[in-house]
């Protein structure tokens, strides 16, 4: 799970660089756009393996990862227009920004929002919370 939330934080990152040289509004309208299709065809394809019997669908997980990925393009805004005041690439900073914040935040909330904790083992691997351990 680690290498997804790395390999998801580079993408937006990636979009986050390949717009700019335009506005910082136009960078957050198009990550927005860009996470929450991914969001929508995650939601899909896993109703689609609920019904195939191979995943449960979650969706206190499935909002509240979609309200993490609005909260965090907002925050990037934030930190594109900090970054502009001192920087002259603020886009850059503000990528680094993303790629850390989903690389390393994404787990975490992944495992608070589907299991109660935010731990999440060395290898990807959901470690239980307190009071289920024996």
């Amino acid at each position: 799970m680690l290498a997804a939330y790395a390999a998801a934080g580079a993408a937006v990152g990636a979009v986050w660089i390949l717009g700019g040289d335009a506005p910082a509004w136009e960078h957050a309208l198009r990550v927005l756009v860009v996470v929450l299709c991914v969001s929508v065809t995650g939601r899909f394809a896993g109703r689609r393996l609920a019904r195939a019997g191979r995943a449960t669908l979650d969706r206190k997980l499935f909002f509240g990862l979609v309200a993490a990925k609005v909260l965090l393009v907002g925050v990037a805004l934030l930190v594109d227009w900090l970054a502009g005041l001192w920087f002259a690439e603020p886009a850059l900073i503000t990528a680094g920004f993303l790629f850390v914040a989903v690389a390393a935040g994404g787990p975490a909330l992944h495992g608070r929002l589907s299991h109660g904790t935010g731990a999440i083992g060395r290898h990807g691997s959901q470690t239980p919370a307190p009071e289920h351990l024996p």
